[in-house]
């Protein structure tokens, strides 16, 4: 996938990954399912397709990592899965009013399990996607249970395989969030040689400046909070003391590329620069190779050291100390590496101070429970009253769409519509053209794309689910053809609205801070990272680090806000383009920043005293977003 595309989404909030295909995850999905839906045609048991979704759903709760985190999971919502199918089931052959309130518990209780990690809301969404379908199948109390007993058998045959088939590096993912880190640096180095010669231009400035910039700062501080809160057991702690000293290095190696693409930009070049860029990027793709390796190579680095310290002699100019400075974090990483401390995990460090507080964790989650089992009851009776086939397809985009914040519940309601119409469409043709023995065949490929696929990017995800959930239910029900698609994509997008609409109608939070507080904070967080780098005496790296990584996280949160103003049809607005324009400025300004520090010498020039006094001065008057950019603009001309 292009990079532009990837930076693109990514500051959208639609996330995509292609490092994190799951190809050996998929293959375990889609023979667990695609075996089930074979036992349940040879003896022409369609309800026995309740087992292929048990399967499908206990793949997709597996979240990968130590084999026993893992089983407890799958026990967790196996045991919970079969309960839960039970009772709806049952509620629902009673009557509406059981359905309805089983329905409110549950949605409820799931909720509000969020507030227990990562793990346990993925148990508890795919726990309350069993309640949503469950009760879409009324049956007697006998009946029922003949459902939990089909559940138990799916959910069993999914642990089974997922456990004992293709097993994988538990720490793959990791290893991969690392190394794409340093991928992405090398292609932004990349860039630079395409840039030199060129007559500057305003628009590929931006481009550049924002996307990469943006892109690589989520990454290292998303790979960074991954790898910190790892455990202090004896295989886990060798594996963060491999991978968090790599992040570090990243880290450092990110200061030299922005100041080689700030200079670049601006005009420099030289066979010198020409010759480090070309070498610095060579070497990142070197460290996200070694990355990948469960057992990195320190000595992997030694020829790419040497190379450095040769360009770097003389230490003269931005280029040869950007050459220095990479060897110098290169050694740390071999030093690191050969040596590795096992340490116990210190918790994530604090991201940069919002500019209004949130509110209490208990409070949100208990507001996302109520949101969630209220929008869950009225897409139930939107679906009751209009009598939609599979109304559970509605219920089910309501779970998964609906977030603790509506700001995020927006990218996940286009996301999922775009994924069902993609998918219900594809999904139509084939169910139309294909014989039944094709379309038994393709259950294989899309249960295993989906699982593939699902920490790449939900709307691809979505898709493949959408195919796979209509092929399943075209083998049960050979009849319908192109009723079950229509069905599908229509009750996707109603469940997305709904639960859209839930999010922005009940209780809804406090909005977050106006983009001009954002932009502030960040003008603000850029100021102090120019003002350390621009000091006389020296300032220690751990301080120098801290400052950049608050510059550009609070950047990137404005830019993201910018965005969805965009959405919101304030593309016109002068206070964003204003907006647009300081955050492009502070963009330049830290790569200024970090030139500044890198030629940093014991006898000052007259312009760096100038720059030191200049950027000493109190910059916590309150500006307004013109006074921003009037003052950015009359600052050095090398940052504009």
């Amino acid at each position: 996938m292009p990079s532009a595309l990837a930076h693109w989404l990514g500051v959208r909030a639609i996330a995509i990954a292609p490092e994190q295909i799951a190809l050996r995850e998929g293959m375990r999905a889609g023979v667990a399912v695609g075996a089930v839906m074979i036992l349940a045609l040879k003896l022409s048991m369609p309800l026995m397709a309740w087992s292929a979704f048990a399967a499908f759903w206990t793949c997709l709760v597996d979240p990968g990592g130590l084999l026993r985190t893992r089983v407890r999971t799958m026990l967790i919502f196996g045991t919970a899965g079969t309960c839960v199918t039970g009772i709806m089931s049952a509620a629902a052959g009673v009557g509406v009013v059981p359905s309805f309130i089983g329905l409110g518990i549950f949605s409820f209780l799931c909720g509000l399990a969020r507030k227990r990690g990562a793990i346990a809301t993925q148990i508890s969404v795919l726990v309350a996607i069993v309640a949503v379908v469950a009760v879409c199948y009324p049956q007697t109390p006998l009946g029922a249970l003949h459902l939990s007993g089909l559940f138990v058998l799916g959910s069993g045959w999914a642990m089974l395989i997922c456990v004992a088939a293709w097993p994988v590096d538990p720490y793959a993912p990791q290893r991969q969030a690392c190394s794409a880190i340093f991928r992405e640096q090398a292609r932004m180095a990349s860039r630079l040689l395409d840039v030199m010669g060129q007559p500057p231009s305003v628009t590929l400035q931006h481009q550049a400046i924002s996307a990469y910039r943006r892109d690589i700062r989520s990454r290292i501080e998303q790979a960074r909070s991954k790898i910190e809160v790892l455990s202090a057991g004896a295989f886990t702690s060798r594996t963060r003391a491999v991978l968090l000293p790599a992040i570090e290095t990243a880290d450092r190696l990110f200061i030299t590329v922005m100041a080689f693409e700030h200079a670049v930009l601006s005009g420099v070049t030289s066979a010198t620069a020409r010759r480090t860029v070309r070498l610095v990027a060579a070497t990142l793709q070197r460290a996200a190779r070694e990355s990948l390796r469960p057992e990195p190579r320190p000595e992997a680095f030694d020829k790419q050291i040497r190379f450095l310290r040769l360009l770097g002699a003389g230490n003269t100019d931005l280029f040869t100390k950007g050459a220095n400075h990479c060897a110098d974090a290169l050694a740390d990483l071999q030093a690191a590496w050969q040596n590795p401390k096992t340490t116990p995990a210190r918790a994530p460090q604090t991201p940069p101070a919002t500019t209004t507080a949130a509110p209490s964790s208990s409070l949100v989650f208990v507001r996302h429970a109520a949101r969630l089992s209220v929008a869950v009851m009225v897409a139930y009776a939107i679906s009751l009253k209009l009598a939609l086939p599979y109304a559970y397809w509605a219920m089910m985009a309501v779970v998964v769409v609906t977030q603790p914040k509506a700001s995020t519940t927006l990218p996940r309601t286009i996301e999922r519509v775009a994924g069902s119409v993609a998918g219900g469409l594809l999904a139509a043709v084939m169910g139309v053209l294909l014989p039944m023995w094709a379309i038994l065949i393709m259950v294989f490929p899309l249960a295993a794309a989906t699982i593939a696929l699902r920490s790449v990017n939900y709307a691809l995800c979505v898709m493949f689910m959408t195919q796979l959930f209509v092929m399943v239910t075209d083998l049960v029900s050979p009849a319908l053809g192109w009723d079950v698609a229509l069905s599908r994509s229509i009750n996707n997008i109603i469940g997305s609205l709904v639960g859209l609409a839930g999010c922005l109608l009940l209780w809804p939070e406090k909005r977050q801070a106006p983009l001009s507080a954002q932009v502030a904070a960040a003008f603000n967080a850029n100021m102090r990272y120019a003002a350390l780098a621009t000091r006389l005496d020296p300032v220690p790296w751990e301080d120098i680090e801290k400052a950049r990584r608050d510059a550009g996280t609070s950047s990137t949160q404005a830019e993201i806000l910018c965005q969805q103003a965009k959405i919101e049809g304030l593309r016109r607005s002068n206070t964003l383009e204003t907006s647009q324009t300081i955050l492009f400025l502070l963009r330049k300004l830290a790569g200024a920043a970090s030139v500044w520090w890198m030629e940093q010498s014991p006898t000052p020039t007259e312009q760096a005293l100038k720059r030191a006094h200049f950027y000493a001065q109190d910059k916590n008057t309150p500006l307004t977003l013109q006074d921003m950019l009037n003052q950015l603009r009359s600052t050095d001309p090398d940052t504009v």
